[in-house]
């Protein structure tokens, strides 16, 4: 339905029905006289017949008159009353609601002027009487701390036509309430004014900060229990390397792996303290500070075997990056022990980790001198390799080795959801 079909129009009606009236009166009137004249001879007789026509017709337009008139007094009565009770509905919750609701004026800039209306919770939370209220502008219980972000949120509400912001205001007894205001801009008696809700959320802000204080302290016992288990694991290797002062050469070789698998793990607890969020850590620059490491446990020397290491720039939670660095400390102590047994001139090892989608591909391969029969990881009797096993099945991944020209072993996995411990 179009717009001009909605609206009511007074004068155009009134002027309408008066138009018809008049018209049908004029009608009446010389046609009835015409059918008289035609048909009476005696004037006496015209002139009675005429004066009772014309009562006649004046009583009828007079009753039709009455109850039309008293009809559109009845519906503008009730429509009063509709009114009244909306009004005082409105009112109402206007003034019964949590929130603080205001409407003001706005200049052409969008800064905030006088209140127009407030509602009994303001006056109430802000302690001033709403007559008071009423001579102030929203700018005048605003912290002073918190002045000078008035035009960016005037600004902000005459680009969009609304506004969500928090600001501190001031009671008139000075107490500080922190608020958020959802403004929006609206008509009000013909003008552009700017509509307020605001909601007290000071008790909110001091749950947050004390949720905030809580993580805090838990973000600091969680970096300190990082760095005691890393220290630990540190007097653990030392232990180790100590211990292989006093032993025979096969056993200080099993101690310098043990050695390597604790210092994997110990350099996982040293990323995560070092790390943000605790919760992951750069693998990259895992794999790379681990490697430099476990060359410098077996005392390989610079030039003789090359580490290239391609890693993607990837961040990985504990539950994987724990098996992940064990398999590369076992593939890659593997090829320094046995892939050059009598050295070779631009010997390396390469380690490469991509990510593509949620899949990850580690490949560690080596130019030495390869396996002469690859078997199955399950049936050979090195502890090291059933240990990458025992990982990649922990992984949910799977392995495939290659041993000519060199050894590869190329292992495919996604990382492990985080599982909550009871």
């Amino acid at each position: 339905m179009k717009k001009s079909q909605n609206q009511i129009k007074p004068r155009f009606n009134a002027f309408r029905i008066s138009l018809i009236y008049f018209i049908v009166s004029i009608i009446w009137i010389v046609a009835s006289d015409q059918i008289l004249v035609m048909n009476m001879a005696n004037n006496q007789l015209f002139t009675t017949i005429a004066i009772f026509k014309g009562s006649l017709f004046v009583i009828g337009t007079s009753i039709l008159i009455y109850f039309l008139v008293y009809r559109n007094l009845v519906s503008i009565k009730r429509s009063e009353e509709d009114l009244t009770e909306s009004e005082k509905k409105f009112r109402e919750i206007f003034n019964k609601a949590n929130d603080m609701i205001s409407v003001n004026r706005v200049d052409a800039d969008g800064f905030p002027g006088k209140f127009l209306e407030i509602n009994e919770v303001a006056s109430k939370r802000l302690g001033y009487e709403k007559e008071e209220l009423l001579n102030m502008s929203p700018s005048d219980i605003v912290s002073h701390d918190r002045m000078h972000e008035i035009p960016e949120n005037a600004a902000k509400l005459l680009e969009k036509g609304h506004n969500t912001y928090e600001i501190v205001q001031v009671a008139k007894d000075g107490k500080e309430i922190q608020v958020e205001v959802n403004s929006h801009l609206i008509d009000y008696e013909g003008k552009e004014v700017c509509l307020a809700v605001s909601r007290d959320i000071t008790d909110r802000k001091k749950a947050e900060e004390k949720l905030k204080s809580s993580l805090e302290e838990k973000n600091v016992l969680l970096r300190e229990i990082h760095h005691r288990v890393n220290n630990n694991l540190q007097i653990i290797t030392s232990l180790f390397n100590l211990q292989s002062n006093y032993v025979d050469e096969s056993s200080k070789d099993i101690l310098m792996v043990s050695q390597s698998r604790v210092k994997s793990m110990a350099m996982i607890h040293e990323k995560l303290y070092q790390s943000p969020d605790m919760t992951h850590i750069n693998i990259k620059d895992y794999i790379e500070s681990f490697v430099s490491d476990l060359f410098y446990l077996y005392d390989v020397k610079k030039g003789t075997i090359e580490p290239q290491i391609t890693v993607d720039n990837i961040k990985m939670g504990i539950d994987t990056a724990i098996p992940l660095g064990l398999i590369i400390n076992e593939l890659v102590t593997n090829s320094l022990k046995h892939a050059f047994p009598e050295g070779k001139e631009g010997a390396w090892i390469q380690i490469n980790l991509k990510k593509e989608g949620d899949l990850f591909t580690l490949k560690i391969d080596d130019n030495g001198v390869g396996i002469p029969e690859v078997r199955k990881i399950e049936s050979t009797k090195s502890l090291g390799l059933q240990l990458v096993s025992n990982l990649v099945n922990q992984l949910d991944g799977t392995m495939m080795i290659t041993g000519k020209d060199g050894t590869e072993v190329k292992i495919l996995f996604e990382e492990l959801k985080y599982k909550q411990r009871m």
